[in-house]
């Protein structure tokens, strides 16, 4: 009996050794190895990175994807919103707002506008916020072609904030005109329009309105403008609005 055990334990070490044995690589003796602190690092350093792979990889299967779809909206009775904040490099004597749409009605059916005079340079403070959304909004426009992923995912809302107040206050007179606030529009097709001159509400025509500016002279004029807000509707993750963060200066007075 005791042979028996001794002649089955044989036969199973010798099929251990063969399934040790089994490889599709040559096997390198062990005379010809030699372990070195570096060799080591490296290992470990590649088994974290095959581990972080892995794990990014599952991560990517199970993370949600976005499904794009549109449809058209039908529903011509709802209204909606315009939010504005544009400062016009001209006093707000000389400047006037308005919009008119379809239905020949012009801005004071829908609200009202804000005028404020103020300074066109802003202060450093002022500068600085709205440099960094400048060029927020440039990259999302111009490099970061996959939006979707930075916004949607990160419950982005909106890039445009008020900006804080002045922390310099200039000693000289207004010399610009910031125009804000948000009206409730009909779904019909229309223009919002910033132009010099103010809209002769007393003068009716048949389709449009006119801005009196007969009493501007050349030097008066300065479309120079930067645009902090314009957006459509409530603020909703995701939505880039791409003029936000613009600011163009006119080379010439009667033109951008």
């Amino acid at each position: 009996m005791e042979k028996e055990n001794v002649t089955l334990l044989k036969y199973r070490g010798s099929k251990l050794n063969k399934v040790k044995e089994l490889d599709f690589f040559p096997k390198v003796e062990e005379t010809f190895k030699q372990k070195s602190s570096v060799g080591g690092t490296l290992s470990i350093i590649s088994f974290l990175l095959i581990l972080w792979l892995i794990y990014s990889e599952t991560v990517y299967f199970w993370d949600s994807k976005f499904v794009f779809k549109f449809i058209p909206d039908n529903d011509y009775d709802a209204k909606l919103g315009i939010n504005v904040d544009i400062t016009v490099a001209m006093p707000c004597a000389n400047v006037g707002a308005d919009i008119l749409d379809s239905t020949n009605q012009h801005a004071y059916k829908f609200g009202t506008l804000e005028e404020e005079d103020t300074w066109f340079e802003l202060a450093p403070n002022q500068r600085r916020q709205f440099d960094n959304e400048r060029h927020f909004n440039s990259y999302l426009r111009e490099e970061y072609h996959a939006v979707k992923d930075i916004l949607w995912r990160n419950r982005y809302i909106h890039i445009s904030q008020e900006l804080p107040p002045r922390s310099e206050i200039p000693n000289r007179p207004y010399d610009a005109c910031r125009i804000h606030g948000s009206l409730i529009l009909n779904k019909v097709s229309g223009n919002f329009h910033i132009t010099a001159g103010k809209t002769g509400k007393s003068i009716s025509l048949p389709r449009g309105h006119i801005h009196i500016s007969a009493f501007m002279s050349d030097r008066d004029y300065n479309f120079t403008h930067r645009i902090n807000r314009l957006s459509f509707g409530e603020p909703s993750p995701g939505i880039v609005h791409p003029l936000e963060g613009d600011e163009t200066i006119s080379e010439e007075s009667m033109y951008l």
